[in-house]
């Protein structure tokens, strides 16, 4: 058996151990979609989301109540003790006496002019928008969230195998120059630049294996439970985003980027938010209509009574003057609200910078994915005529395991900017505002590659 053969028996030794120690936890890989299901029932932050979206959407119907009629029942029980100490009547000069009283009255109000309940209704109805445009914006991001963390922690078992194999090359290059030094055959520089290698090489295992446990965990933070398997990706079509004009992407994003229509929103709120207040100069106007009983068993002045009451009022209420906090009020709200518009303003930059930005970043990828393809295949060939001429004695076998590392990064960046394509259309939705479950399902289709199935261990154990 040739050295080079020796080196391509531990290639491949060190891949099929990987393989194994990533599929002893489970038999069936997950794909992106089924990640998805688990974090939409098990992540926090999109469950706070929600559970927001729930209180927040309240609003509107405490605003209504105020343009609502209210109905009031109240009772009373008493009891009464008098004692006449002295009087100018000559009739009731003394005297005492103990009864009870019971009263009961049903009270209806109704608001027949208030500007401010109704500035505090359409507010309510502009924050109903901004609230719904918030779950959008939670929406999306859990979709974002699931496709980055997916292909984060594919992305560093890819760097996880590469290492693993480099190792095992590495390794068996040292035990050769070893075998050769005692033998006198090398120098012990080339031995001392052999452990060197071995030792940088573990120091990557150790810092990748990192990597791969934080990438592993935060998987788990969105689903609440250890991935067993996830499926890898296979052969893609690679698309120019359509429109292929990014201004007209910024175009939607003006009109669907969720965060743009809570400014927007916000903005509205604000403006009916100044109104409310302003209408603390205006008058009120409220009908009342109360009817009651009131039942006297005694009085100090001899007999009881049983009183019917019927009564039917309206109560106008004109503000003169309340210490100006009316106005300061209003200063407030308008101040408020011009903040709300270099809000806007902000978020429409920042939605521009980022629409433009992963739309080039999509055109990047395509270009780095072609180029590092042809680079991975130059590669392939350049290990394998360094290996033809380690076995005729014309280069090293360190000359070799070089040639072997940098294949390792080439096919590590050619995973990565793969991943980066992926995420970097979606990121584009994302930014746009239109990014929906369809499309993971559409990248999902990719997720077929050979390796059908990576399982992962439970990195928290201790196995890898």
């Amino acid at each position: 058996m040739t050295n080079n053969n020796v080196h391509i028996k531990y290639f491949g030794a060190a891949t099929l151990a990987v393989s194994m120690a990533f599929t002893s936890v489970a038999t069936l890989a997950e794909d992106l979609l089924s990640i998805y299901t688990l974090a939409r029932a098990n992540d926090p932050a999109y469950q706070m989301g929600l559970n927001q979206h729930g209180a927040s959407s309240e609003v509107y119907t405490q605003a209504r109540a105020g343009l609502l009629p209210t109905v009031a029942l109240t009772a009373s029980h008493s009891e009464t003790s008098q004692d006449i100490i002295s009087s100018d009547n000559t009739v009731f000069q003394k005297g005492s006496d103990d009864f009870p009283t019971d009263n009961y009255y049903l009270s209806l109000t109704q608001s027949i002019y208030s500007y401010s309940n109704w500035k505090r209704f359409g507010k309510a109805k502009e924050e109903l928008k901004r609230v719904d445009a918030e779950l959008e914006a939670v929406e999306q991001d859990l979709l974002l969230r699931t496709a980055e963390r997916y292909f984060a922690v594919l992305a560093v078992q890819e760097d996880y195998a590469a290492i693993n194999s480099e190792k095992a090359s590495v390794g068996q290059h040292l035990r050769i120059i070893k075998a050769k030094r005692e033998s006198g055959q090398v120098r012990r520089t080339d031995l001392l630049d052999a452990q060197a290698r071995y030792m940088q090489t573990l120091s990557r295992e150790l810092e990748i294996k990192s990597r791969l446990k934080d990438a592993m965990e935060m998987l788990r933070e969105l689903t609440g439970e250890p991935a067993g398997s996830l499926k890898t990706l296979g052969e893609m079509a690679l698309e120019r985003p359509e429109p292929s004009d990014p201004e007209a992407w910024f175009a939607q994003a003006v009109q669907s980027n969720p965060e743009m229509k809570i400014r927007r929103f916000a903005m509205s709120a604000a403006e009916q938010e100044v109104k409310l207040r302003k209408g603390g100069h205006y008058p009120t106007l409220d009908l009342e209509i109360t009817v009651g009983n009131e039942v006297k068993e005694g009085t100090l002045f001899g007999g009881g009574s049983d009183i019917d009451e019927e009564i039917i009022a309206l109560n106008f209420n004109l503000p003169i003057y309340s210490g100006g906090i009316v106005s300061s009020r209003v200063r407030e709200a308008v101040k408020l609200h011009s903040r709300t518009k270099d809000e806007l303003e902000l978020e429409t930059r920042a939605v521009q910078r980022q629409t433009f930005s992963t739309y080039d970043g999509v055109l990047t990828d395509i270009s780095k994915i072609e180029a590092l393809k042809k680079s991975v295949e130059a590669y392939e060939l350049g290990v394998e005529a360094k290996s033809i001429g380690f076995e005729s004695g014309l280069t090293n076998s360190l000359t070799v395991l070089d040639a072997e590392r940098d294949l390792f990064f080439a096919r590590s960046e050619y995973a990565r900017a793969r991943y980066g394509y992926i995420l970097n259309g979606l990121r584009l939705k994302r930014a746009v505002g239109v990014l929906s479950a369809v499309d993971l399902e559409n990248v999902n289709t990719y997720l077929n590659g050979k390796e059908v199935r990576v399982a992962f261990a439970d990195v928290s154990a201790g196995v890898y």
